[in-house]
């Protein structure tokens, strides 16, 4: 059978099960974020404050690790138990699809026992397995399995625009998605067969690479297809919708038609998020059936308790339903009166707008403050008497072509150094000519302290001694990716507005920081309401996508940092001026892409 007649048939099995796997799929996942999600960032939030850890990322596991074993040790179990659920919800929803293609509606408590089986004979190793199965080898991993208890686990959107930026590194990428997605492809039906048939992890390995042999390009051209289906009926309807509203916005059925037509958008989006893993899950099942447990043989009596089983379970999901319905009603007018998007404050990063002049430099902070951003965010670093001069990298080599560091040189010969970017050359600039100029401009500054191990050990005392007054007076921000930079200058200047940079959102920190600049990939609405009820804001960077400026609206993120300044004022001001109905539900349909985007397993 070739991939387009399997695609073909397996399109008739999805749509005639639909409003199952639909029911199926947005059970599942309201039940984990309900009760999974919430449990674990309750309980890793009870410990930061508990064991006093402010925050845990990549820069301090090693001290978590070497200063509080107790607290790793209990951090470790709790991945395991996360990993454990997550293996649950793939089992289930495995198990669910096979019933649901069997015919079995009515098999719910089945379906548990049976992953419940698959749970106790599981080894450690099937769970080491899984965890790379999906993270590393498989990456088309999101096409069946999206869990919030997975969403961040993803590759920073700063690490890829850095192995973008040289060919080397992209061609080095290219070669190991190639590997890993042939790879990916061979063991695709390992899971399946370790869940459906209760075999080892090694078995199943082996039995995976035995079916997909031969069958590259089947599974292939299946996954392109999927996808691409998917892609096309959203973009298609999208795209009827937001010409329809453009029209009826001349109309006096404006909101009611603005309405529908954003039910008919939310209904689309939900049909096509159960549409890729359904088919996916199929593409499993039809690979590894041959191996697997009869249905029947798991199924449990229940005698007379079964009917109340069944009443208890509607009923449950009946209220389930009305609470989504009454929820997403309440939502869909937030959205329409414009209620539903933040307008942020525009930050123009590294002193730029779409490449108009050297980064960090007088010459583009010029032409950038023409615009009025909110902000302008610049870098600092110490140099080698002591003094500060307006750089990020740590070292000169990308923009001045030379191989020395800011801490090897003094800001005065710093300063007599031209560097080159976009066609646009200009003299490095000290801090305090930049920080004059600024001023000068009516600008305001967000000020990143770059910190490395060279730095002297007063260093943050002599920014604040220097600085303290006139960054106060002109109501500038400092922000940082050093925990105790962060601290110190919260003990030193405590009416300095101060953020703290955080490359990885692993779980929400707890810090005295005024602010958190979030790299956008991994930044998330619990995120955004932990620290609202904190009192505390929320940067996103680098944003320059309109899709993905549009979801940090959404999410309510206090500014954005970007290099598209133009883009993303012209953005809020498009989103929140007076929106029309039309451009509200392409803001939304920006938002779902950027969504189903950033996804991951």
């Amino acid at each position: 059978m070739t991939a387009w007649q399997n695609f073909r048939d397996a399109n008739k099995r999805f749509f005639k099960h639909w409003a199952s796997y639909v029911l199926l799929f947005f059970l599942t996942s309201a039940v984990v974020a309900l009760l999974a999600v919430s449990t674990f960032n309750w309980f890793t939030s009870w410990l930061l404050r508990v064991t006093k850890i402010p925050y845990i990322s990549f820069n301090n596991i090693g001290e978590i690790l070497t200063g509080h074993i107790v607290v790793a040790l209990i951090l470790i179990v709790e991945l395991i138990v996360i990993l454990i659920v997550i293996y649950w919800q793939f089992a289930f929803i495995l198990l669910s699809v096979r019933n649901i293609q069997h015919g079995k509606s009515e098999t719910l408590m089945q379906v548990l026992r049976q992953t419940v089986a698959s749970l106790k004979v599981a080894s450690p190793l099937t769970f080491v397995f899984f965890l790379g199965y999906f993270i590393i080898i498989l990456p088309f991993g999101s096409l069946f399995l999206r869990t919030p208890l997975l969403n961040k686990v993803k590759i920073p959107g700063f690490l890829m625009d850095f192995f973008l930026q040289n060919p080397l590194y992209t061609a080095g990428l290219v070669l190991f998605y190639l590997v890993i997605g042939y790879i990916g492809i061979r063991l695709f039906l390992t899971l399946p067969f370790m869940i459906l048939s209760h075999t080892s992890a090694k078995t199943a390995i082996k039995l995976s690479w035995q079916k997909t042999r031969g069958r590259l390009w089947f599974y292939l051209a299946s996954f392109l297809l999927i996808a691409g289906v998917s892609s096309m009926v959203t973009a298609v309807v999208y795209a009827l919708i937001y010409g329809a509203q453009t029209y009826l916005d001349t109309t006096r059925v404006a909101f009611a038609s603005a309405m529908l037509n954003l039910f008919i958008m939310e209904f689309v989006a939900e049909l096509m998020s159960c549409y890729v893993p359904a088919m996916a899950a199929g593409l499993m099942l039809d690979g590894s059936e041959d191996f697997a447990v009869p249905v029947e043989t798991a199924k449990i009596q229940f005698g007379n308790r079964k009917k109340g089983h069944r009443r208890i379970l509607r009923l449950l999901t009946a209220t389930m339903l009305v609470f989504t319905a009454a929820s997403l009603v309440i939502y869909n007018v937030a959205v329409l009166k414009g209620l539903a998007l933040s307008r942020p404050m525009a930050i123009s990063h590294r002193g730029v707008d779409n490449g108009n002049g050297v980064q960090n430099t007088l010459p583009a902070l010029r032409l950038t403050s023409q615009e009025h951003p909110d902000y302008v965010e610049m870098d600092i670093h110490e140099t080698k008497d002591h003094k500060f001069v307006v750089m990020h990298d740590e070292n000169l080599q990308d923009l001045a072509g030379i191989n020395k560091a800011p801490y090897q040189l003094t800001l005065q010969q710093l300063t007599k150094i031209t560097v080159r970017e976009n066609g646009h050359h200009a003299k490095i600039a000290s801090f305090d000519d930049y920080l004059k100029t600024a001023h000068q401009l009516h600008q305001k500054l967000l000020v990143e302290i770059k910190v490395t191990p060279h730095d002297s050990a007063n260093m943050t005392q002599l920014f604040v001694k220097r600085y303290e007054q006139s960054l106060l007076k002109h109501h500038d921000r400092v922000h940082t990716l050093s925990y105790p930079v962060v601290t110190q200058l919260k003990q030193q200047a405590p009416k300095l507005f101060v953020s703290f940079i955080l490359p990885y959102n692993l779980t929400f920190p707890e810090t005295k920081a005024n602010a958190y600049t979030m790299e956008a990939t991994t930044l998330n609405s619990s995120f955004i309401s932990n620290a609202d009820e904190r009192h505390q804001q929320v940067y996103a960077w680098t944003v320059n996508d309109v899709n993905q400026m549009d979801e940090m609206m959404f999410l309510g993120t206090n500014a954005i940092i970007t290099d598209q300044l133009h883009s993303l004022q012209t953005e809020i001001k498009q989103n929140t001026d007076h929106p029309s109905y039309a451009n509200l539900l392409l803001a939304l349909m920006n938002e779902f892409e950027a969504s189903e985007d950033s996804k991951t397993v």
